[in-house]
């Protein structure tokens, strides 16, 4: 049996739709849904939107709030036993001030171990003060 793009795009939605996110301790950010978070600088957003053969795609986004710029913007993905996998970052020009084409090298995964994604923006304001903040979701949900 073979999965068509349409039934393959489904289930990256469902997929996309069934991810959870990952409270922050941090006052800054707003409540909003997985794989985007909201700061006093600015808000981060994160789309899983595919699985190829070998392959976690998605995109990432970051969008600066008046008064602060967007420095740089890394993906990470680590298992749940502290792997790293690797991450193929390609930038993109965008609406955001940030966009981010990212792929991870998907290896085998024990049953009911998870990929934590992390998006990291780094943002400056005009005096020069600097924050780091994430945007976190989970594959598979």
């Amino acid at each position: 049996m073979r999965i068509g793009p349409p039934v393959a795009l489904l289930a990256a939605v469902l997929l996309f739709a069934a991810c959870g996110g990952e409270d922050d301790a941090d006052d800054s950010r707003e409540s909003v849904a997985a794989g985007e978070a909201s700061y006093d600088e600015g808000a981060i957003g994160m789309e899983i939107e595919m699985l190829d053969t070998g392959l976690l795609k998605g995109h990432s986004y970051v969008d600066a709030n008046d008064g602060w710029t967007v420095e740089g913007v890394t993906v990470t993905a680590v298992t749940d036993d502290g792997t790293d996998w690797g991450v193929i970052e390609i930038k993109e020009q965008s609406d955001a001030d940030a966009t981010v084409f990212f792929e991870v090298q998907i290896q085998e995964l024990p049953r009911g171990d998870q990929v934590t994604l992390t998006t990291t923006a780094f943002f400056r304001d005009s005096n020069g003060f600097t924050a780091e903040r994430t945007a976190v979701d989970h594959w598979p949900p």
